[in-house]
């Protein structure tokens, strides 16, 4: 499978990431990422991102610090979405290789592979089996990209949003004067 295209909108009434990736026979398979299973996957595609690119700057020897393979990465990463065409609408599929309904991912399985590539497996298991399930491999470019539009995805979500964490007490307290704030003699 040559995939095409990638596509990752938040569903704020599923409340949950539909993930599309559609081939280059405009077959399309069709994922929803949950809050739980996105907030999880995140670190560890950053990881394994990371360790590809390092892989492929310098495959005989490893590089010597953790932050050289990071600061690699992220300037490969860069180059990357300075390349990466975001713009080209969606182009809607002929087919759907799992069906209409989204697989409802329950668990990702990420494997490294000796060849620079990445295989990502993804099941649904739900009900009874037979479970659905498929995997794809990808190149680090591959990663790269669905990493900036899985980050733009939460990011729209407001999963994130620190202002939903805080209790009211606390922004009450945060907004007080310091005039206004309680003092105490002891």
């Amino acid at each position: 499978m040559n995939i095409h295209q990638l596509s990752l909108l938040h569903d704020p009434i599923q409340d949950r990431i539909l993930l599309r990736i559609s081939t280059t026979e405009r077959e399309e398979i069709r994922l929803w990422l949950t809050r739980r299973l996105t907030l999880g996957l995140q670190p560890y595609l950053k990881r394994a991102s990371v360790d590809l690119i390092a892989k492929e700057a310098s495959p005989e020897t490893a590089l010597p610090t953790p932050q050289a393979k990071e600061m690699l990465a992220e300037f490969k990463q860069q180059e990357n979405l300075q390349k990466a065409d975001f713009a080209t609408p969606y182009e809607e599929p002929v087919k759907f290789l799992l069906g209409e309904n989204p697989l409802l991912v329950t668990d990702i399985q990420i494997s490294p592979q000796t060849d620079g590539t990445l295989v990502l497996a993804f099941q649904e298991k739900t009900g009874e089996p037979p479970h659905r399930a498929f995997q794809v491999k990808v190149k680090s470019e591959l990663v790269i990209g669905l990493q900036h539009l899985l980050n733009d995805a939460v990011a729209k979500s407001g999963w994130l949003r620190v202002d939903a964490v805080v209790k009211p007490q606390e922004k009450e307290a945060e907004g007080a004067k310091p005039a206004e704030r309680p003092t105490y003699l002891n």
